[in-house]
């Protein structure tokens, strides 16, 4: 389990590190807030409960390896309920996108359909800094192959199997080439920075937590 190692407080403090969450309703992207950051924000697997951002400001403790002294996290709704949400919330991504240090695009290694996306990513990357460090949270790892009729998670160990072991680097060039080719050089975005986990069993969360809050 992951140690909680922020806690609440109030927004006044410098320093501050800025994280926005985003990717497609139903990727799981408040269940990882909740699982990295000891929330308890709704999540719901079959209706969208993210309808406006919503945010909460944690001071680091100084064990956490975080150069910054605060951090604000931010939940963004998702795309594509519809197409009258997805315009909508677009009025949000452009207030909170530019303000944004790091975003984490939040996706699933359960699919091979990226070109939702895709679509948005080149929507979106003209609001990007180039200081912004961008990061792939691939969620749904303990899902990986098992359509396919690969062997299943190891629900025990709370790890993949061996068969979704072999699958992994094969699934992060994937969504890598994928979405490097979106980005198309707006901001740095390297292989190691594709992050496999899964928000439901924690496998892989220490990981992306560590990547979120060092941005290296």
């Amino acid at each position: 389990m992951i140690q909680k190692i922020l806690r609440y407080l109030p927004s006044s403090q410098k320093d501050a590190l800025t994280i926005l969450f985003f990717g497609k309703t139903g990727v799981g992207k408040s269940s990882t807030l909740n699982a990295l950051f000891g929330l308890n924000w709704a999540t719901d697997n079959a209706v969208a409960c993210t309808k406006k951002p919503q945010f909460v400001d944690l001071d680091t403790s100084p064990d956490s390896n975080c150069p910054y002294k605060k951090i604000r996290v931010v939940d963004l709704p998702g795309i594509g309920e519809s197409l009258n949400d997805d315009k909508k919330y677009m009025a949000y991504y452009k207030k909170w996108i530019p303000k944004a240090d790091s975003l984490v695009w939040v996706t699933q290694a359960d699919t091979r359909a990226y070109k939702r996306d895709e679509i948005f990513l080149k929507k979106l990357k003209p609001l990007f800094k180039s200081s912004l460090y961008f990061i792939v949270a691939l969620n749904k790892i303990d899902c990986l192959g098992v359509y396919e009729g690969e062997h299943p998670f190891n629900i025990d160990n709370r790890e993949p199997s061996e068969s979704q072991i072999r699958l992994i680097p094969e699934k992060i060039d994937d969504v890598y080439g994928i979405f490097q080719g979106a980005i198309n050089g707006k901001v740095i975005f390297e292989k190691k920075q594709v992050v496999p986990y899964t928000s439901v069993y924690g496998w892989g969360l220490e990981h992306l937590k560590i990547k979120v809050l060092s941005r290296s």
